[in-house]
């Protein structure tokens, strides 16, 4: 395995961990420590600033990389998907924060679909890059 290829595989398994443990693990507690909708909305903001800051960072990064691959060995069907997903995902990211309210004060969690959706295309990020 070349040392792109491997980085690669580990910023998309970077990526889908950081969301995973975001969507599994934070949201749920978050219901639990903050009982209060308006606390617990300023705490996701916090929070959600600080991912945003470092998932920008290791996105930009898998997008290099990526671009790399491609560029040094080929484009092959698994990089383009890998870019389609990343673009997917954002958009989907995009979609949650403004359907969940943004900067406002409210905090409504994201429809399941929206959800499942998104943990779908991070799966299919995983693989790509594994095939890339």
């Amino acid at each position: 395995m070349h040392l792109l290829t491997a980085l690669n595989v580990l910023l998309a398994g970077v990526w889908a961990g950081m969301y995973l443990f975001t969507t599994l693990v934070v949201s749920p507690a978050f219901v639990q420590l903050f009982p209060d909708a308006a606390e617990r909305a300023a705490y996701r903001r916090v929070v959600g600033r600080i991912y945003a800051r470092v998932n920008g960072f290791v996105t930009a990064l898998l997008v290099l990389a990526v671009l790399a691959l491609g560029v040094r060995h080929g484009w092959t069907w698994a990089l383009r998907a890998e870019l389609l997903l990343l673009a997917v995902i954002g958009a989907l990211t995009g979609w949650h924060v403004w359907q969940s309210g943004g900067e406002r004060t409210q905090d409504r969690p994201p429809t399941p679909w929206l959800t499942q959706l998104t943990l779908l295309a991070v799966l299919l990020l995983c693989v790509a890059a594994l095939l890339a």
